[in-house]
């Protein structure tokens, strides 16, 4: 019997890293595909056409969960993250906890969920009562029309594209009671200690040892021998020359000079990052102070989400930006629509094989840059301004604490510093974040051009 592999597709960032990548190719070879999202057929026709394959679709129109079922999941959640923020004395994992509900009925929810959560956290085994109280609030009759439209599909295994999403819960109960495996990617390499795992699979696949070991520290009741290691596929684009363009192409591309040396500033969504514009101002008044700013070019990437106009006074005061924009597609409204072109892949490949380097607040773009040893400076000051943020609470993070032992970036730790880094970035690459590779190595699995035969391999074991 041929398998087939059902895909759920919860938003538009798990197309970049699952369906462009090679775990597709890997997968046609032995299994039919099936796709379910609640995003429109036509976000996947560049994938059917990358990889030539039929996929079957169906449109997704995912239930919103009662309030019985938030109040038991978002107060599992809060009391994880006390739980998380005492188990590595780290403080910073309840700034996750920044729900700000605008209704009475969700402040109440809210409230409600601290006050249990609270209580959770003194006794792991509450947390997990109130997880499973949460799954058995969803109605018996949306988990039976899952559970329906599962049998019809008849797939050997489902592949969640990330572990965040709630609302897949009725789907993962259906397929549980029909025994369909589950295997769900944790997403990014900061998400276990912020209590993000809202899918309960059958295996997960991590990016690394280090990420295994936070399995098994945040999640003790999860068994090891179901945590797979196969790195992201998101970093084996670096290694495909064909997206590469000649540094003439891609000066001619997106107007660029040619003959000076380009840097990248990548921007940060308004949230976890609201000064970057001033940033962005302050490295432009830095490198204007010195006469070698001649021989520079700023390229600005915002954040894909970040379709603000809060950059336009410093795009247009300073000439010597160049902005390119993700190519993302953006037409239906709410960021689980928006979805990468394929080309915007090679956009990014591009700018870290061109650029000499990276600078911006804590982003994984360090670890792009890194694939292809070019250094990067992290923010690391505040601006004087009303903002109520603070640098010094992003590098506390609990995912900063793998760069402990390692000289993995440079930092900016003011603005009087912005030219003199810069240029040493620039004339001496390999003193700036030396221990980069290390870094990297330690947060991705190597090498990096196997993880979607390991994802595919992972997928197909199931009969």
């Amino acid at each position: 019997m041929t398998k087939k592999t059902l895909f759920l597709i919860p938003d538009g960032v798990g197309i970049r890293n699952y369906l462009y990548s090679d775990v597709l190719k890997n997968l046609k070879k032995e299994s039919k595909v099936a796709f379910w999202s609640p995003l429109l057929e036509n976000a996947f026709t560049e994938v059917k056409q990358l990889h030539s394959i039929e996929v079957e679709y169906k449109k997704l129109q995912l239930n919103a969960e009662s309030p019985l079922t938030r109040l038991y999941r978002e107060a599992g959640t809060f009391g994880r993250l006390i739980h998380n923020a005492k188990l590595t004395n780290n403080q910073t994992i309840l700034t996750n906890w920044n729900y700000s509900p605008k209704t009475l009925k969700l402040k109440i929810l809210n409230k409600l969920s601290e006050s249990l959560g609270t209580w959770a956290s003194k006794k792991y085994s509450r947390i997990l009562v109130l997880e499973q109280k949460s799954l058995l609030c969803w109605k018996r009759s949306i988990i039976d029309e899952y559970k329906e439209e599962l049998l019809k599909l008849n797939p050997s295994s489902i592949f969640i594209t990330h572990q965040r999403k709630p609302t897949l819960t009725p789907i993962i109960i259906a397929a549980k009671e029909i025994g369909i495996p589950i295997v769900t990617a944790i997403y990014s390499w900061d998400n276990l200690p912020k209590g993000r795992l809202a899918v309960q699979a059958d295996q997960y696949i991590v990016w690394s040892d280090y990420m295994k070991e936070e399995v098994a520290l945040y999640y003790p009741e999860i068994n090891p021998k179901n945590v797979v290691v196969t790195g992201s596929p998101q970093f084996e684009f670096y290694s495909k020359v064909d997206l590469i363009f000649t540094r003439e192409q891609f000066a001619l591309k997106y107007g660029l000079d040619i003959n000076k040396k380009w840097i990248c500033f990548s921007g940060d969504d308004k949230i976890t990052s609201p000064n970057d514009p001033l940033y962005l101002k302050d490295i432009m008044k830095g490198l204007s102070n010195d006469k070698k700013i001649n021989d520079i070019q700023v390229i600005f990437r915002r954040c894909p989400g970040d379709f603000s106009n809060r950059y336009d006074t410093v795009l247009k005061e300073y000439d010597n930006i160049v902005s390119i924009d993700p190519e993302w597609h953006t037409t239906e409204s709410g960021w689980i629509f928006f979805f990468p072109k394929y080309s915007d892949i090679g956009l990014l490949v591009n700018l870290a094989y061109h650029c000499e380097l990276v600078i911006n607040i804590g982003s994984t773009m360090a670890h792009d840059f890194a694939i292809l040893n070019k250094p990067c400076l992290y923010i690391n000051y505040n601006q004087n301004n009303s903002v109520k943020w603070d640098a010094e609470i992003i590098y506390k993070f609990q995912h900063f604490k793998s760069m402990e032992g390692f000289d993995a970036v440079g930092w900016l730790n003011s603005s009087e510093e912005i030219s003199t880094k810069i240029l040493d970035a620039l004339s001496k690459p390999n003193t700036v974040g030396k221990d980069r590779t290390k870094w990297l190595e330690k947060i991705i699995q190597h090498p990096l051009n196997e993880s979607s035969k390991k994802i595919a391999d992972a997928l197909l074991k199931f009969n």
